[in-house]
């Protein structure tokens, strides 16, 4: 075979391994899905795509590292739009103001929980994972989040320097909560609002969530509770300890008052005798 033919026939091979494996990866987001992870076997996976199953091991090395390559392309989409709008507050060298850092967090999130790009199959495969796999979950989270994560902690701790580490991680994980929450549970507030609210609106949804959460992250920071040796705070330690002055002075008063009365019996007994 000539050189331009060998050329040729690799490229076709190429070709070919590029769309069975995206044949695989769109299948198994699908059945993950519709299914749940534990409920698609890789015969199920492979019958969809159309290829045969050994081909699955042969791409993926199994179906977790076909799960890990779904996450990771929909996530690696995400963090990209993060990370840019994140860059873009920070042109020309200027400190981003805090609610610029939350919008770079929060806009493409909302973007991925709206479906754009076609990725609602994507977020109903994460709510499954949630409820289904934890400790999978756990592990393709920390692979694929972790580093854009404690970029945007390390911005909100140059915005917040009235508040301890550990106070931004607490708020950072609240914040993830209510953009899980805003994401994956958008008919409450518009069956409350009869259809007024609508969370699909990511303008409106912004406009409202930035400010939220811009006054809860610079809230003042709280003081820390320190544990005594038998696992009560420090506060009812405090407490304990009043009353326990408070009861002393009490006796005390008593004590003193006896004292007394008993010396004005003394005195007014001797007086009554000397007179």
């Amino acid at each position: 075979m000539s050189a331009p033919n060998r050329l040729n026939a690799a490229s076709r091979n190429l070709a070919s391994d590029q769309e069975t494996s995206e044949r695989l990866i769109a299948a198994a987001e699908r059945l993950f899905a519709e299914h749940g992870y534990s409920g698609v076997s890789v015969r199920m996976i492979a019958a969809a795509a159309g290829v045969n199953w050994s081909l699955l091991g042969y791409y993926f090395r199994g179906k977790e590292g076909l799960l890990s390559e779904v996450y990771r392309r929909h996530c690696g989409d995400l963090n990209s739009a993060r990370m840019r709008l994140l860059q873009e507050t920070r042109a020309n060298g200027r400190q981003p103001q805090l609610e610029e850092i939350l919008n770079a967090f929060i806009r493409p999130a909302l973007a991925v929980a709206r479906g754009e790009d076609g990725q609602t199959a994507f977020i109903r495969l994460r709510a499954i994972l949630a409820a289904e796999n934890s400790a999978l979950l756990d592990k393709l989270v920390a692979e694929n989040f972790d580093v854009s994560s404690t970029t945007f902690i390390n911005a909100l701790r140059k915005c917040l320097p009235h508040l301890l580490s550990d106070e931004i991680l607490w708020r950072f994980h609240f914040m993830l909560g209510t953009i899980y929450y805003t994401a994956s549970g958008p008919h409450r507030i518009r069956e409350f609002s009869n259809g007024r609210c609508d969370p699909s609106d990511i303008e409106e949804n912004l406009r409202h969530l930035v400010p939220f959460l811009a006054a809860a992250f610079r809230s003042p920071s709280i003081k820390p509770v320190r544990r005594i040796q038998n696992g009560e705070d420090e506060a009812a330690g405090l407490r304990r300890a009043r009353s326990g002055r408070g009861g002393s002075r009490r006796a005390e008063s008593r004590t003193v008052g006896e004292r007394k009365a008993a010396k004005t019996k003394r005195t007014a007994t001797k007086t009554k005798y000397v007179h």
